[in-house]
């Protein structure tokens, strides 16, 4: 026993000592270095990280860049870096000085301006570049929905219909420069100006967007782009090995909204009170006579339908896309073939594309080379059915007995139809292929003068077709209907661009790049429309066989253009930029006396940080002042405007059908011509604190002159209206874009950035009338001056009329009202008497603005090691429209009790509100308009996306090069007063066959990136 006691007293006095000698041995393994980081001026870094190479062993400097640091005896180098600097590796010392350089790329970094890049550095014009990672984070088919929030200035307006799957959006930018002319932007893809979106652009193929903001950086592009430029340039192949990257997610989707509808019961009272209010003697109605046998034995047992359920599922998306790339010093190549496969919410609506892109870079010569592009597009798009979700009532039954879908819920003959049964009844589809092939030889005729040729040629074609069934609805009374809808588009482009570039010395640079451009769009749409088949069978592929009316329409167009282009840049001294620009294009769509317009604009910039007086200030790393002034057309919107044009109309003569042609609607304006917009914007950007912040600001003010406007012609002419010229429009506003680098270290890095936009539009002049008068409103067309465009003119909202209040002497009771309440009663809608002359007239209406004061995005992306975190919010503050769930009949919001709709404290006797008036069976309430106008002003939490990227010491083992990994939300969560599915837009018109909007949704994506 003391035996063993000894040897275990032993053995720890072994272990003990075998403890003190390692920590002795450790402690001799470890030396001290001790340092200072300065910047290229001997100024100290604080906050520069300093990492053993090889290590996670590091530290930061202090406040006077100094740094200690304990390291291995083995240790040989440290790394040390600092944002905006060149990352250094230098030998292990006891004591060490390091001065860090700038990193040129920062600055140096290049930017596609169009017919040519730039360094970031001697940018001249306003010109913002897009930060791609962000933008792809969102998943979507629709890239212009992925630039919402990128870029200041920018507005995406996702418009009717944008929503469902394969849906586009349209940028509006810097505001609306029009009133009845063109106000979208141009998509120039890869140097060429695309005619009718970029649809077949997969998002994984984009190197870099840039958005060229003032008329300096637009006026290479003229007429066209008058209303902003997305320049979006696609990946190419480098000289490498050969690389391969997959990039493959699904997502699921569910629907958003922040409102509820009337359930059973809530829908059951909801009618009574309509019905009570009808009633003379303001007394409930026997519930026989308000419901039919099947709505009451619904609502006798609780059984109700939630049609919300019934008609709307999660949405699922499925996307892959493959890239490869690689190149020697002759060949580079850069080729993708993309699926992506999106189920939509609503049942029946789907959308698949499939992407080939070829990109092919080959040189011949050391002076002469050649690129070729590819892009090819199918699409097979499938459209949502008009499904009433929100409108029909709950209070019948979806199902037969059988299990059968009843056709009438209610069931009543001739009451309104199952949703279901119409969604199995119509059939809405679409086919389509995109073709675009560009060819640009290149010859590099001397040292400083290149010559390059670029030939494009585009065609779109798609079908659309459409069955309505003589059992659904919308075709029950013709028997079946059946439509086809064609429609080609061709561009064809040709430019000649001859560049100039010479540097003289250190201090005097320039630049003159001149364009000769023709190009050439067509357009045409055949649609035939039958009626009437005794075979349904076929659908819309049996329309040969319709046996009832059968229309056909056919239109066709062609736009030609011929441009020529000057651009001159010279920059003086590194300190001293210039930039003018001028642009003339021709155009078959301009009226006869005015095809040429013109487009000139200069731009100046000021990089005062290389002045004397700012070299020493430690502080401003970039200070580059920036002004620029042009004038740019803007385009017509649609040709033929300016000529007389006649449409077919078939008439009968003597009992028999006589082929015809009758004038259109719109008197030709033979003096018709384009509209000007001048701009002046004013620019800073700056980087600052060691880069620490970097960000830019604008300001413009841009004036349309010679507005496109609209004016009501007599009836006796037999024209409607007229198109002329006339008038002025000014947009104004600020734009501010910043990210400040909050931490830069090895293993964790976080930056936040965040841009605001603001724009104010307004009307400044109309025209005069025949006595010379100034014209200052038009209220058939809604121009007012001194108002924004789509200004929102009604009556103001004061509350709900209650007990005890003085109706009879109220003003929309007097009779001289333009709308004489005679009957007013408590609950019904108060209206404010704005110029108090005892009466509501239509001098009473007032002015609301539909632009929002201001939208803006915040972002924050954090990496720790292998992992990274976006988290990205949205907001737009001061928007105003009409909410036709709150107004619109077919959208259950005229409170008559016959249609479900948003759930609102209505006002009863019982329960008098203040806010929402008493419902009534016979007619919506009188004011309805005024109350629907809402604030749709919101906030949403936009993106979370978290990924991790597998070490590379374990993808090296399985010879990749990257491997990542990522989880998306998006649209997590919408903190808005607007009641709807989007404070964007409207879900469909219900009784509407045009697609007027669709579900917003909240959506969860994984992804994976593999690169070999």
């Amino acid at each position: 026993m003391m035996l063993k006691l000894i040897r275990k007293r032993t053995n720890l006095a072994l272990l003990m000592l075998a403890f003190v000698i390692s920590s002795f041995t450790a402690l001799q393994a470890q030396k001290t270095v001790i340092g200072t980081v300065l910047d290229e001026t001997g100024t100290p870094l604080p906050g520069a990280s300093v990492i053993v190479k090889g290590t996670s062993n590091g530290t930061s400097t202090d406040f006077d860049g100094k740094f200690t640091l304990n390291v291995n005896e083995n240790a040989t180098t440290l790394q040390i870096s600092f944002i905006g600097y060149v990352t250094k590796e230098v030998a292990i010392s006891e004591n060490i000085s390091v001065t860090l350089m700038p990193d040129a790329s920062v600055l140096d970094e290049v930017v596609v301006v169009g017919y040519g890049t730039q360094k970031k550095s001697d940018l001249v014009s306003a010109v913002a570049k897009t930060d791609l990672a962000k933008a792809v984070a969102t998943p979507t088919s629709d890239v212009t929905e992925m630039l919402r929030g990128r870029i200041s200035g920018l507005k995406v307006d996702v418009g009717s219909g944008s929503l469902r799957p394969g849906g586009t959006s349209e940028i509006i930018f810097r505001g609306q420069g029009s009133i009845e002319g063109n106000v979208s932007g141009i998509y120039v893809v890869d140097g060429v100006v695309r005619d009718g979106g970029i649809e077949d652009i997969s998002p994984d193929d984009i190197a870099s967007i840039e958005f060229l903001k003032d008329a300096s950086a637009q006026a290479i592009y003229g007429s066209r782009a008058a209303n902003g430029v997305v320049l979006v340039t696609t990946k190419r192949g480098k000289k490498d090995k050969v690389s391969i990257t997959y990039h493959g997610y699904v997502a699921s989707k569910t629907i958003e909204r922040n409102f509820d509808v009337y359930n059973g019961q809530e829908f059951a009272q909801y009618k009574r009170e309509a019905v009570r209010s009808a009633n003379v003697d303001d007394e409930y109605s026997d519930d026989a006579s308000v419901f039919s046998a099947v709505e009451l034995e619904n609502i006798a047992n609780n059984r109700f339908v939630n049609w919300e359920d019934e008609l709307l599922r999660n949405g699922f998306v499925n996307s892959h896309s493959l890239g490869i790339s690689g190149g020697t010093d002759f060949t580079s190549v850069y080729g993708s073939l993309s699926y992506f496969k999106e189920d939509g919410l609503i049942p029946t609506s789907s959308y698949t594309r499939k992407n080939l892109r070829l990109n092919v870079d080959q040189k011949i010569s050391d002076k002469f080379s050649v690129t070729f592009d590819i892009g090819i597009l199918n699409d097979d798009t499938e459209r949502a059915a008009n499904v009433n979700v929100i409108t029909t009532s709950p209070l019948g039954s979806a199902y037969n007995a059988d299990g059968s879908i009843a056709e009438f819920p209610s069931g009543e003959e001739g009451s309104a139809t199952n949703p279901l049964w119409n969604l199995r009844e119509q059939d809405h589809d679409e086919k389509g292929n995109d073709f675009v092939v560009t060819i640009m030889p290149k010859y590099q005729i001397s040292d400083n003068l290149q010559y390059q040729l670029k030939a494009s040629m585009t065609r779109k074609n798609s079908e659309r077709g459409q069955y309505l069934s003589s059992l659904s609805s919308g075709g029950e009374s013709d028997r079946g209907i059946a439509r086809i809808d064609n429609q080609l588009r061709e561009a064809f482009l040709v430019e000649n661009i001859l560049t100039y570039d010479k540097e003289i010395n250190d201090n005097n640079n320039f630049n003159i790049t001149l364009v000769q451009a023709i190009d050439e769009n067509k357009y045409s749409r055949t649609f035939t429309q039958g009626t009437g088949f005794p075979n349904e069978s076929l659908g819309y592929n049996g329309i040969t066989n319709a046996i009832g009316l059968i229309t056909t329409e056919r239109d066709k167009t062609k736009v030609r253009t011929a441009s020529f282009m000057g651009r001159a840049r010279y920059n003086l001294l590194d300190k001293y930029l210039f930039t003018v620009t001028y642009r003339a294009d021709g155009a078959s769509v301009n009226a006869k006396d005015f095809k040429w317009t013109y487009n000139p604009a200069a731009a100046f910039a000021w990089k005062l940080h290389n002045e004397s007086f700012l070299e020493n200030v430690d502080a401003i790393q970039e200070l580059k002042l920036r002004v620029s002034y042009g004038s740019l057309a803007n385009a017509l919107k649609s040709p033929y405007t300016s000529l007389f044009t006649a449409e077919g109309q078939n008439y009968v003569f003597d009992d028999d059908t006589a082929s015809g042609y009758a004038p259109s609607v719109v008197l030709p304006n033979l003096n018709l011509k384009h509209e000007t917009i001048t701009t002046f914007n004013v620019g800073l950007d700056f980087s600052i604190f060691k880069r620490f912040l970097t960000g830019s600001f604008e300001y413009y003010d841009s004036r349309t002159k010679d507005l496109l406007l609209r004016r009501g012609v007599p009836p006796i002419t037999g024209y409607d209206y007229t198109y002329f010229n006339a008038g002025e429009l000014q947009n104004k506003g600020m734009e501010l874009s910043l990210t400040a680098n909050l931490f830069n270290k090895k293993d964790f890095k976080w930056s936040v950035s965040t841009n605001w936009s603001n724009n104010k539009n307004k009307i400044i002049d109309l025209y005069k009338d025949g006595v010379g008068d100034p014209i200052l409103e038009d209220d058939r067309y809604n121009y007012f001056v001194g108002q924004p465009i789509g200004v929102i003119r009604t009556y103001q909202f004061d509350g709900i009329w209650q007990e005890g209040e003085d109706v009879a002497n109220a003003p929309q009771a007097n009779p001289e009202s333009t709308n004489p309440q005679t009957s007013l009663r408590a609950g019904d809608i108060r209206v404010s008497d704005v110029d108090n002359d005892g009466k509501i007239t239509e001098d009473d209406r007032v002015f609301i603005d539909t632009n929002p004061d201001w939208f803006g995005s915040l972002s924050t992306n954090i990496s720790y090691k292998g992992f990274d975190l976006l988290v990205d919010f949205y907001a737009v503050e001061g928007a105003t429209k009409v909410n036709p769930f709150i107004s619109e009949y077919n959208n259950g919001g005229s409170l008559r009790g016959i249609l479900n709709g948003v759930k609102v404290p209505y006002y009863t006797p019982e329960n008098p509100s203040t806010t929402y008036p008493r419902a009534n069976a016979d007619a919506a309430p009188t004011y309805i308009g005024a109350l629907a106008v809402k604030d749709a002003s919101y906030i949403r939490l936009r993106t979370i996306s978290l990924g991790y990227t597998m070490p590379e010491s374990w993808t090296s083992k399985v010879n990749m090069d990257q491997i990542r990994f990522y989880v998306t939300g998006t649209n997590l969560f919408t903190q808005t007063d607007y009641l709807g599915y989007s404070p964007e837009v409207n879900i469909r018109d219900t009784f509407s066959n045009a697609d007027t909007g669709y579900p917003d949704a909240t959506s969860f994506t994984f992804g994976v990136k593999v690169k070999l």
